[in-house]
């Protein structure tokens, strides 16, 4: 099991924590109730009588380490806790960090990948100290204390434009305490301008991107000084001994260009706000119930691979009228949308957040051009977005699978149209010789775009590719790729369905004719007797590119493959020395010259794992399906652990992760491995 779930662990230091505190301070009790977020994780015993029931997400402390303390704004070590589709995130101080007052770390800004600040609201409180800290799905809780005040402070996000920092102040001693109700903070030089609106303060970065600070009380000043603020609140708080009492702080952000988000609604009934916040969470968590018990590794894993997914999304602005998820929120470059990440995110997504996943297919199929062609990538700046190539046509798959999970037939409906141009600009684009097997290209005729639209940028296949031109803005590589044409059989069959549930019978006809026909070219074609492989193949219909990776699967995962040949593909994806490594399925076979822990060239991704195991379940091999699974499961570096990172990709000879930390379509992937099987 992973750490944190046995006796004697962190939940047991959690509870010890908790009951010192509920026994010093009575008034604790409630304060952490009202918020629904207690400390006391698994306890029980006299000191542990909550007055509502446990908020499910208490059972999963930590799953996500987002414990850190940025020296500058470019520091990507922190882990930025991020919900509800904001568009910026905080940390929670680490023990030993020098911080000089009650507050959360940050903010990170999702639209520039950097730290705006290291504290920019905290409650002074003089001599306080952080004592407990719990990053929950969902919700930060920290709690800090002097000799005589202890602070409870929890941060939730109201919206994606808007968090919410309610604090519970605690008179600990036998005196009575009067406190000066201050906010201070700053931010990192160059990074923004303080300015006071009306009663509130707010940061403008060099981008125009605005973070506004509204306290729930009257401010009697504010004063700025350079790159720091201090918020006087009106009227001293005092408390007799054993008293408490909360303040409440609104942080938001207003993308630049954006009309100015208005902090009032999360200040009006701050508890409604957080009981919509852990009814959300709750519903997100109890989807996950599929994998198995809250001590099971596969719930961990599916609980973490949640949390990742939902810090990764991003609700609408500026240009996008819909939201969707980023690769990663931990690293600056990966701040946009891409279009296979999107449909990968999309169908994990379906399973406990089908409102999110169905706006994750509005955003990239909204980015479609005249011609049918839909973006590899897009960011708020238009100007950045990548038009140079496509990704693997998967739209009608992940359309499939929201559908399933809601019965949106109106979304069906809206996105269906683009679907067909999509489908159809592969063929007017990418089939070079007009045989019906299409190609990987790109719109600038260079081999490294190519390489790009196939996702698999430098993969051993595409060594020796060189490129046609087709016609204007169209290009692609001297060689049919099987992935490529497994996946348009793919979304032929999902064009079929989606024709069917909108009561197209010609359209039915169409595109299960069509999806008959490539398949058996497929089958005919681009499989290799003597390999036992499907394999790319030079357009002229010679020579198969003697690489064996994921291409060679992908038949199975689309239904693609014969029965004969599907069980001889079945013998190379179990032999140790070409894919069933310790962590199964490089991108390479392991006995290739060309074998490495380069990206592509031998690293293993989950998507593609994903695909080989759905693929064996398809075809009837369950057991091995299981197998593969328990063996990547545990495997896989820190998978299982709370506070290990998903990561990019895996070694597959050791299992360490590489690359990006807090990767979606490895924590999609994941859960889709999770939640299937059982």
């Amino acid at each position: 099991m992973g750490g944190g779930y046995t006796t004697g662990g962190p939940v047991q230091e959690s509870c010890a924590a908790g009951r010192a505190i509920w026994t010093s301070m009575p008034t604790m009790r409630i304060a952490i109730t009202m918020l629904g977020l207690a400390l006391l994780t698994g306890c029980s015993g006299p000191d542990h009588r909550p007055t509502v029931d446990l908020d499910m997400r208490e059972v999963f402390p930590d799953l996500i380490d987002y414990h850190g303390l940025p020296s500058v704004t470019e520091d990507w070590a922190p882990m930025p806790f991020a919900d509800n589709g904001a568009w910026f995130g905080f940390a929670i101080p680490p023990h030993e960090a020098d911080v000089p007052a009650a507050g959360f770390v940050g903010p990170f800004l999702m639209t520039s990948g950097r730290w705006l600040s290291p504290q920019l609201a905290r409650l002074d409180c003089p001599g306080a100290a952080s004592v407990e800290t719990i990053g929950l799905p969902g919700a930060l809780v920290q709690v800090w204390q002097s000799d005589s005040l202890q602070v409870a402070q929890a941060l939730w996000f109201h919206s994606s434009s808007t968090a919410v920092v309610e604090s519970r102040l605690y008179n600990r001693s036998n005196q009575r305490r009067i406190v000066d109700l201050v906010w201070t903070g700053d931010v990192f030089a160059g990074a923004a301008t303080l300015e006071v609106v009306g009663s509130d303060v707010v940061a403008v970065t060099p981008s125009g991107d605005r973070i506004r600070l509204t306290a729930d009380r009257t401010v009697t000043g504010v004063e700025i000084d350079g790159d720091s603020y201090r918020m006087l609140l009106a009227g001293a708080m005092m408390l007799t001994p054993g008293d408490s009492a909360t303040v409440t702080l609104a942080i938001t952000m207003t993308i630049a260009g954006d009309p100015e988000v208005d902090p009032a609604p999360a200040l009006a009934d701050p508890m409604a706000s957080l009981s919509a916040n852990t009814a959300r969470w709750n519903g997100y968590l109890d989807a996950t119930a599929a994998a198995g018990a809250p001590d099971d590794p596969r719930r961990i894993l599916a609980v973490k691979a949640v949390q990742t997914l939902m810090g990764n999304w991003r609700g609408p602005a500026g240009r996008f009228p819909h939201g969707g998820l980023f690769p990663s929120s931990n690293v600056w470059y990966f701040n946009g949308f891409w279009a296979w990440d999107s449909w990968k995110h999309a169908v994990a997504l379906a399973r406990f957040a089908p409102d999110v996943a169905a706006d994750q297919l509005r955003l990239m199929a909204g980015q479609q051009d005249d011609q049918g062609m839909i973006a590899d990538v897009v960011y708020l700046d238009a100007g950045e977005d990548n038009w140079r190539d496509t990704k693997p046509p998967l739209l009608g798959w992940a359309l499939v699978e929201v559908y399933e999970a809601t019965g949106d037939v109106d979304l069906v409906r809206e996105l269906y149209p683009g679907l067909v141009r999509y489908h159809e600009w592969w063929y007017a684009n990418r089939d070079h010789d007009r045989d019906g097997l299409c190609e990987y290209g790109s719109t600038d005729g260079t081999i490294v775009a190519a390489r790009w639209e196939s996702g698999m940028d430098n993969a051993v296949r595409f060594d020796h590719t060189e490129m046609l031109q087709n016609g204007p803005q169209a290009w692609s590589m001297n060689q049919e790729s099987v992935d490529l044409n497994s996946y348009l059989y793919r979304e032929k069959v999902a064009l079929a369905d989606m024709a069917a549930v909108l009561g197209r019978p010609q359209d039915i006809q169409r595109w299960a004719s069509e999806a008959v026909a490539l398949r058996a070219r497929i089958q005919s074609t681009l499989f290799d007797d003597g390999t036992g492989w499907f394999h790319d193949r030079a357009i002229d219909g010679g020579a198969f590119i003697a690489a064996q990776g994921p291409e060679g699967w992908t038949p199975l995962w689309t239904g693609v493959a014969t029965e004969d040949q599907a069980a001889r593909l079945r013998t190379t994806m179990l032999d140790p020395a070409k894919f069933r490594t310790r962590v199964p399925f490089p991108t390479v076979a392991a006995d290739d010259p060309e074998f490495s822990d380069g990206y592509w060239r031998g690293l293993v991704w989950l998507d593609q794992v994903g695909f080989a195991i759905e693929g064996l379940r398809a075809y009837g091999y369950h057991d091995d399906a299981d197998s593969l699974a328990a063996q990547v499961f545990a495997n896989l570096e820190g998978a299982t652990v709370p506070g290990v990172p998903l990561r990019e990709n895996y070694h597959p000879l050791t299992g360490e992760g590489r690359n990006v930390k807090h990767f979606s379509w490895t924590a999609a992937h994941l859960l889709l491995l999770a939640l299937a099987g059982r």
